[in-house]
């Protein structure tokens, strides 16, 4: 009720004839704060510090559906990052307009989670802090898009997905993307196709997913603007074929829930060079035990070498417990150790803590977290 009414204020505020035919409104968020301790081992300088309130992805967002009869339903959300650390202004997350029936699926236009993403997302126990399995899932290195790139497990512009409904635990999704150099530095006619089946029934989940790239960013560099606001800008083409394969499995036994993740990125562009690895294999798996209302969590990722001169094997191991004061609200904390292969220069994705090649990057942060 509360939030009703705080969505009624503002729409009456910005269009109150617009927004009174809107059935329903609800607003939402997540706000993320920790002290960490971070030493990323830097041959030159420090390379140790100590970072107080660091946002940890806080959001706040907005959403409505409206009943256009038959089953048929009007979706629409606005999210927006927060980025309280720095003095930038926040990036659009999940943003799009859409069409859904409960027995024909949903359509949606605009920014979202490609299906690649959502795929083995609920499998990541320390999502959205320094122990995100983005570290290691969707990263690629030493050439495949880029030195320390993320170019998959990321929400895209510019697309248009079906998601279907659920038949007897299975559902599927799929994407088109194609940017026409809005975000990306000369990155006009860069297609993107995602797709991903998963399966969940009880204690059990499965998933497939597959993400291909081809055309865009055709060497330069890329404005600083568009790599902030979205991680797929950094990115390096030549107008080549970039794929990945994804496979997830959970399984909740009691208050012991387990999970792994496989991925497979190849790269077309890297092909040629020497120092560039055109394959990467990574492997990601968790645990955690729940003990009242403690959360008991550890996991451990690694990628093997690809093709190149210099290593670019990498692996990272995380250990971390929550504490539920509630179900919106908890304290956590972790520790976590990534270390690098002589190629590779890979850093926490989601805290922007950068390694030289070789270094290893060591983070210990507490924080707490609440969601309305």
């Amino acid at each position: 009720m509360k939030k009703s009414l705080i969505a009624l204020a503002i729409a009456s505020a910005v269009s109150a004839p617009a927004f009174a035919a809107t059935a329903n409104v609800d607003v939402y968020g997540r706000m993320a704060f920790s002290l960490d301790y971070v030493d990323t081992n830097n041959l030159v300088g420090d390379g140790a510090d100590v970072v107080t309130g660091r946002d940890n992805v806080s959001r706040f967002g907005i959403k409505g559906t409206e009943d256009l009869g038959n089953g048929l339903a009007a979706i629409w959300q606005i999210e927006t990052a927060l980025n309280t650390s720095t003095t930038g202004v926040g990036s659009l997350r999940n943003t799009f307009i859409g069409l859904s029936n409960k027995s024909l699926g949903t359509v949606i236009l605009g920014r979202h989670d490609t299906p690649y993403k959502l795929a083995t997302g609920n499998l990541d126990i320390f999502a959205d802090t320094a122990g995100d399995y983005n570290t290691i899932i969707g990263m690629t290195a030493g050439g495949v898009g880029g030195l320390g790139t993320s170019i998959y497990d990321n929400r895209a512009p510019q697309l248009v997905a079906y998601m279907s409904p659920t038949w007897t635990g299975f559902s599927f999704g799929a994407a088109y993307v194609e940017t026409k150099n809005v975000e990306f530095a000369n990155a006009d006619n860069r297609q993107a196709i995602s797709a991903m089946a998963k399966y969940v029934n009880g204690p059990i989940f499965a998933s497939l997913a597959y993400e291909t790239f081809s055309g865009g960013i055709g060497g330069g560099s890329v404005a600083s603007t568009a790599a902030t606001t979205n991680p797929v800008a950094t990115a390096t083409f030549v107008n080549a074929k970039t794929e990945a394969y994804k496979a997830g499995l959970g399984v909740k036994l009691g208050a012991l829930q387990l999970g792994a993740v496989y991925e497979m990125i190849d790269s077309e562009a890297a092909k040629n060079t020497a120092s560039a690895a055109n394959e990467r294999d990574a492997y990601y798996m968790n645990a955690m035990y729940s003990i009242g209302a403690v959360d008991l969590k550890a996991a451990y990722g690694m990628a093997k070498d690809g093709e190149s001169t210099a290593s670019t094997e990498f692996d990272y191991y995380v250990v971390g417990a929550d504490y539920n004061l509630s179900k919106r609200t908890k304290l956590f904390g972790l520790y976590t150790s990534l270390a690098n292969g002589s190629g590779t220069a890979l850093s926490q994705y989601t805290t922007g803590y950068t390694a030289e090649a070789g270094q290893d990057v060591e983070i210990v942060s507490m924080g707490v977290v609440h969601i309305f």
